[in-house]
């Protein structure tokens, strides 16, 4: 092919090019993928927010009540009347330990020279007895109330049994001895060597003593409750007595007395109550009692009147029992809101009006020259009130109203017990007063004028907070 003819063809080839017009190359936006991926991302930054923060969980406060059964050894006091031996010799009781008796009935009998219960033990050794309806029922009635409360652990009940059957059947024998010796046991009566005493009173006959027979709700101590020191005499393990000496008790009244130490919380919150239901742990009885209080050396007693039951306890000093209490009620909140904070203690005589409002202020000492400060009170009582270090610190002072008195700040300071109230989004600390607690729950006193109300909200976790947390 020509070289001319390639050249005008190249030629026209690379003007056609030229009429190709190139434009920037343009980038579309879409809104859509803007807001996703905006969405996105805040949901990145609360998602590792959620994973980091502590997991702060809010409480709404309601009102509520706790069941209370709480367990005591009560100390029992009754009318009691010990009985001492009108004379010497060998003693022989007649009456049956925790028997009812009359003004006339036989209790006992003393023997000067020996020979009538020698007589009593050869003929019981020998002898067989008839039971009557009577007796059977007696020994039935000891092993039944042994049966109905036995306890494969407990083996003081099993001795306990064997001695009350073995003091029924030895109170058989002797009266069944007694009936068959006829003239020899009447000529000991004549002669003045055998002589039977009945009771002076009526009553219920026990047949051991403690010391503590006078004992009353007016002058008991605390040292009476002391169960660890608590001894009792078996007064039928004596075989011989001399004059004045205790031979047994009568208790002349069904009215007694129990009394129990209670912590303050427990005594403050049954305040009002005139009755409470208690339980016999012994035997699962449950019973009402008449309610009161009394306060000793700054310790805090309930005493429980009650008029049945006690011929089932007649032998016990102290009585394990049940407070079975329903009626504790208030504010409720889980202990684990409950925190404790500790606070600068203001003399309430260093208070003045604050600035244009009712609330406490108080003039602060300063090289500027002195000012008023309204600190937050967060509780007072007849001469305190309780601040924080929002506005103070530690060795600031305060001036007294109309004097040249100063109190410096942090020589005396106080701990209150409170929650952390996050009504507005952040935690406050609110003072609380605690009228009683379980291992879960605490019932608070309401209306107080530092305290929370009903429907506030309140942090679960109080430990796990500080003043002024934001709460999401």
């Amino acid at each position: 092919m020509p070289y001319n003819y390639v050249y005008m063809a190249k030629k026209k080839k690379v003007k056609k090019n030229d009429k190709i017009i190139k434009y920037p190359k343009q980038y579309h936006f879409s809104i859509g993928f803007i807001i996703i991926g905006v969405m996105f991302i805040y949901m990145l930054y609360h998602l590792f927010t959620y994973i980091t923060a502590d997991n702060i969980t809010v409480y709404e406060v309601s009102q509520g009540s706790i069941s209370s059964n709480l367990e005591y050894n009560a100390l029992a006091i009754r009318q009691e009347q010990v009985v001492t031996a009108e004379n010497n010799g060998d003693i022989l009781y007649l009456a049956e330990n925790f028997g009812k008796v009359g003004a006339k009935t036989q209790v006992y009998a003393l023997d000067t020279t020996g020979e009538i219960l020698s007589s009593i033990e050869e003929s019981t050794s020998k002898s067989e007895i008839q039971l009557d309806d009577e007796d059977y029922s007696k020994l039935q009635s000891i092993v039944a109330n042994y049966m109905l409360t036995y306890d494969p652990i407990d083996f003081n009940k099993t001795y306990t049994f064997k001695n009350e059957l073995d003091s029924q059947v030895a109170q058989l024998y002797t009266v069944s001895a007694m009936e068959s010796m006829g003239e020899s046991l009447s000529n000991a009566i004549s002669a003045g060597s055998f002589n039977i005493y009945s009771s002076p009173v009526p009553g219920l006959v026990v047949y051991s003593i403690d010391g503590l027979e006078d004992i009353t709700v007016d002058n008991f101590v605390s040292e009476s409750l002391d169960i660890s020191n608590y001894s009792a005499v078996n007064l039928k393990a004596q075989e011989s007595v001399i004059a004045g000496q205790a031979v047994y008790k009568v208790i002349t009244s069904d009215h007694w007395n129990l009394v129990l130490e209670v912590d303050k919380d427990l005594y403050e919150s049954l305040q009002g109550e005139t009755y409470l239901k208690i339980k016999f742990l012994e035997d699962e009885t449950e019973t009402w009692t008449n309610l009161d209080f009394t306060e000793k050396a700054g310790k805090y007693y309930l005493i429980l009147s009650l008029d049945d039951s006690m011929d089932r306890y007649a032998d016990s000093r102290f009585v394990h029992i049940q407070i079975i209490n329903n009626n504790i009620s208030g504010l409720k909140i889980p202990n684990s809101s409950i925190v404790e904070k500790e606070f600068y203690t203001i003399p309430k005589d260093y208070m003045v009006m604050g600035n244009n409002d009712d609330n406490a202020g108080f003039l602060l000492k300063s090289e500027a020259g002195n000012v008023v400060i309204n600190p937050t009170v967060y509780y007072e009582n007849d001469d305190f009130y309780y601040i924080d270090n929002e506005l103070v610190s530690r060795g600031d002072r305060f001036i007294k109203p109309n004097s040249n008195e100063e109190y410096v700040i942090g020589a005396d300071t106080g701990k209150l017990k409170g929650v952390f109230n996050v009504n507005k989004g952040y935690a406050v600390f609110k003072q609380i007063e605690i009228l009683y607690q379980n291992d879960d729950y605490s019932i608070i006193k309401t209306g107080t004028s530092y305290g929370i109300s009903m429907y506030d909200h309140i942090v679960l976790q109080g430990d796990e907070v500080e003043e002024n947390t934001i709460i999401n």
